[in-house]
């Protein structure tokens, strides 16, 4: 098996978790338009990637995936538009902390390769949350899928960063808390160590790749499995 040279990480609920959640700050964003709620903060997640290709920035794509609900339970389109709006004006994402470990993973791993970020995310919404951990320092590169290139779960992403690296997918790890980091990563040819949630027990719920490796803790990288 080719060594590993390199590894790439997500951002999101694998660095750092916003320290108001997605369920909080939509029903805060409900409550401040005057509407009861007509959608949960799963069903906006399950929606979110098909909206990346045909919009620029988060607010954007919010806007769009919001409205396209209001209109499917019976709202009008702006009333959705209004509430999307409220969400971005209630979110700071500086407003983060690190999850448990993550900060010495990322201390572990830097000895020992070089490492780049490859996230589902706008640079303006992802750039102050690495700030804020302070660890933007600690990659070479940061892939902006659905932004720089096609979003997960496409190979693209998953390719361009060891390139950036100037290694290849296959001498590359990438770890990552969601299905679409595994099979993105294992579709560009990498090996994936997944990052287990207690609210999510299966990494990819659907058919399709498995995890090389599977992390009960970011604490689990500060020796890696892979060696």
């Amino acid at each position: 098996m080719t060594a590993v040279e390199a590894v790439t990480l997500d951002i999101d609920r694998t660095l750092c978790e916003y320290r108001r959640s997605t369920e909080d700050l939509l029903a805060a964003a409900f409550d401040e338009v005057g509407v009861e709620p007509f959608f949960s903060a799963r069903e906006y997640r399950d929606r979110m990637s098909r909206y990346v290709p045909r919009t620029d920035t988060k607010a954007e794509l919010r806007e769009a995936c919001f409205a396209d609900l209001a209109e499917e339970r019976g709202h009008d389109r702006a009333v959705g538009r209004r509430v999307a709006a409220m969400h971005t004006g209630l979110r700071d994402h500086r407003e983060v902390d690190p999850v448990p470990g993550a900060r010495e993973a990322v201390a572990a791993l830097a000895e020992r390769y070089p490492l780049a970020v490859v996230t589902n995310g706008a640079p303006e919404m992802q750039t102050p949350k690495l700030d804020e951990l302070g660890l933007a320092d600690a990659f070479e590169t940061v892939v902006h899928a659905g932004y720089d290139t096609l979003a997960k779960p496409d190979p693209a992403p998953f390719l361009d960063a060891p390139d950036a690296l100037g290694t290849s997918a296959p001498a590359t790890v990438h770890v990552g808390d969601g299905r679409d980091d595994v099979l993105g990563a294992d579709a560009a040819g990498m090996r994936t160590a997944w990052l287990r949630r207690g609210d999510e027990a299966d990494a990819t719920g659907r058919p399709g790749a498995r995890p090389h490796f599977e992390l009960g803790s970011m604490h689990d990288l500060v020796e890696p499995p892979w060696e």
